[in-house]
C-alpha cells in the first residue's frame, strides 16, 4: 500500500483547521452558552434556597407566634380563673357578713321588741297595782295613808350613815311628801318620830304628791327617803324588769 503523503498532508491540515474553526465557532459559543447556563441555573438555585430558608423562617416565626399566643392565651385564662376566684370569695364573704349583720340586726329587734313588751307589761302590771292600791285603800281610813307609814320613814332615816343623818338634821329645809295635805296631829307625829331619828329637833314643810298613793317621802338636799306605795310599786316594776332580763 503506497502512501500519498501530500495528499495526507493536506486532509491532516484541513481536519486541524476544521477543528481549529469548530473551537472557533462552534465550541467555545457552545461552552459560553453552557456556562451560562450553569450560572443561570446556580442563580436558580440560590434564589431557590434563599426563598426556602424565607420560607422556613417564616414558618419558624409563625410557629414561634403561635407559642407565643397560645401561652399569653393559657395566663390570661389562668388569670381570669384566680380574677373570679377571688371575686367569688369576696362575693361570698360580703354575703356572709351582711346575713350576719341581719341576723344581728334581726336579733338586736326581737331583743328591743321583747324589752319593749316587757316595758309594757310591767308599766302594765304597775298600773294595775296602782289601781288595785287605789280601790283597797278606799276600803281602809284615810289616815291609814300617812300614820301606818310613819314608823316606817322613820326607820330609813335610821338606816342611814351617821354622815348623812347629820347632813340631813342640818338641812333647813327639808321637805315631807305626802299624798294629801297633812292633819297637824299627823304633822307634829312626822316631826316627833322624825326628830328622833335624826337625833335633833327638826322643822318640816309639807308637801303634797298624789302619785305616793299612800306613804310618806322625806326630802332634803343631800338624799331621799322613801316609804311610800308608788316607791315600792317602782321597785317591784324593776325587779320585774331584772328577772325578765336574767331569763331571756
Amino acid at each position: 500500500m503506497k502512501i500519498d503523503w501530500s495528499t495526507l498532508a493536506l486532509q491532516t491540515v484541513n481536519a486541524l483547521i476544521l477543528v481549529w474553526l469548530l473551537a472557533r465557532f462552534l465550541f467555545r459559543p457552545v461552552a459560553n452558552i453552557i456556562a451560562q447556563r450553569q450560572a443561570s441555573a446556580h442563580a436558580l438555585m440560590n434564589d431557590a434556597n434563599a426563598a426556602k430558608a424565607s420560607a422556613q423562617a417564616e414558618r419558624d416565626a409563625l410557629s414561634a407566634e403561635r407559642e407565643r399566643l397560645a401561652t399569653q392565651r393559657a395566663q390570661a385564662l389562668a388569670q381570669a380563673e384566680a380574677d373570679a376566684d377571688k371575686q367569688r370569695a369576696a362575693l361570698l364573704s360580703a354575703a356572709h357578713e351582711e346575713a350576719d349583720r341581719l341576723h344581728a340586726q334581726a336579733a338586736a329587734d326581737r331583743a328591743r321588741e321583747s324589752a319593749a313588751q316587757s316595758e309594757a307589761a310591767s308599766a302594765l302590771a304597775v298600773q294595775l297595782a296602782v289601781d288595785i292600791a287605789g280601790k283597797l285603800l278606799d276600803r281602809v281610813p284615810d289616815s291609814l295613808r300617812v300614820t301606818a307609814f310613819v314608823d316606817g320613814l322613820a326607820d330609813g332615816v335610821r338606816s342611814l350613815s351617821p354622815a348623812a343623818r347629820a347632813q340631813m338634821a342640818s338641812n333647813a329645809s327639808l321637805q315631807l311628801i305626802a299624798p294629801r295635805a297633812l292633819t297637824p296631829d299627823e304633822r307634829a307625829a312626822c316631826e316627833t318620830a322624825l326628830s328622833a331619828a335624826l337625833g335633833s329637833t327638826i322643822a318640816l314643810h309639807a308637801q303634797v304628791d298624789r302619785a305616793l298613793i299612800a306613804g310618806l317621802e322625806l326630802s332634803g338636799a343631800h338624799g331621799v327617803v322613801r316609804n311610800s306605795w308608788r316607791d315600792q310599786l317602782e321597785q317591784i316594776r324593776t325587779g320585774l324588769l331584772r328577772d325578765d332580763g336574767h331569763t331571756r
